[in-house]
């Protein structure tokens, strides 16, 4: 397997700076995932792994070998694209061929690979067809087979659920997962879609305007965000502007426009900050409630069935916050009171 070190990576187009000194390690065999909005940088990125740019300043490292100037076919990372590039007058077999065979990979060899990868993404019963008879999520898995095959010492995976529809790639997750954790190859996905990278990764990468925001695992990421774009990028969240105005030992006490609350931890040295709230940690209470949590009481201005759940936006002062209920509140009362707990307020800088 093949650890891959992004050593102070840059890239320039002309003028336009695309990754700005991304130094990042991504551990052997591991599901590495590529976040943040478009025109970050992480589809460059990948692009650079791949051999398909070079960087402007900066080292590529597969394990200790330096591959910056090697070009793709001779540093092993084989890509699979959004548009899944089946050939379509190939069967499903002849396609899962195409990358050995340009490899001239002895022909008993080339059988075994393909009997082997065609059993691993379930696609053996459809070896004979040709991929105008197959569904998106079947040209997926072909697509998936071919780069496999090669046995790559980088899996790179630009988008590949894009093209499906929102049921078929919420099926296909796990099946990615499965796929790469069970090939055993260090595998390196791009997506723009949060809950696709929270519910597959091991690790995740946020990109902001071609810089590093922060690298981590999804429940680190989600959970302790480390700035208020993350905490935002990832999932829904409350942000409120406030003052700390009380210390307890690695507690505090935030003063802001909708409210004193508590907040269970907080790493900084300046009194001015943002929070973070998760619209889910929020639950909706009727009666006395608990004193050790915090409270807010607000106007419900707006309210949205989401089938399992139910959303709320609360006017609190001059503030709106998000409030997820689950399973759904239908009387939706003319005043709501709702409590967390001062483990879920995130501290983050102002």
């Amino acid at each position: 397997m093949t650890a891959v070190h992004l050593d102070h990576i840059t890239k320039r187009f002309d003028e336009t700076v695309a990754l700005d000194d991304i130094d990042l390690r991504i551990n052997a065999g591991e599901l590495f995932f590529l976040l943040g909005p478009s025109g970050c940088g992480k589809s460059t990125l990948l692009r650079l792994i791949a051999g398909l740019h070079e960087p402007t300043s900066g080292r590529i490292l597969f394990n200790d070998r330096d591959v910056t100037n090697l070009h793709t076919d001779q540093r092993n990372a084989v890509m699979v694209f959004q548009s899944y590039a089946l050939w379509p007058h190939m069967t499903v077999r002849e396609n899962v061929r195409f990358g050995l065979s340009v490899r001239k990979v002895d022909r008993a060899e080339q059988e075994r690979r393909i009997d082997d990868v065609l059993q691993l993404v379930e696609m053996t019963p459809y070896a004979s067809r040709k991929p105008n008879q197959l569904s998106g999520g079947q040209q997926q898995r072909v697509a998936l087979a071919r780069a496999l095959a090669v046995r790559p010492d980088c899996l790179l995976l630009d988008e590949p659920l894009s093209n499906l529809d929102a049921k078929l790639r919420h099926e296909m997750r796990s099946e990615i997962r499965r796929i790469c954790k069970t090939a055993g190859f260090t595998t390196i996905y791009v997506t723009h879609d949060q809950k696709e990278a929270l519910s597959v990764a091991d690790r995740i990468a946020v990109l902001k305007a071609g810089r590093l925001a922060q690298v981590g695992t999804p429940s680190e990421l989600y959970h302790r965000p480390r700035s208020a774009f993350v905490a935002d990028f990832i999932g829904q969240t409350n942000l409120l502007a406030g003052k700390i105005v009380g210390r307890a030992g690695s507690s505090v006490e935030i003063e802001t426009a909708a409210g004193k609350f508590r907040a269970a931890h907080a790493e900084l040295n300046g009194d001015n900050v943002t929070i973070s709230i998760r619209p889910e940690q929020m639950q909706i209470v009727r009666g006395s409630g608990n004193a050790n949590r915090n409270r807010i009481v607000g106007r419900p201005i707006e309210t949205t069935f989401l089938g399992e759940a139910s959303e709320h936006v609360l006017l609190v002062g001059e503030e709106k916050l998000k409030v997820i209920s689950a399973p759904p509140v239908f009387d939706v009362p003319q005043q709501m009171t709702v409590e967390f707990d001062p483990e879920d307020v995130v501290v983050l800088g102002s």
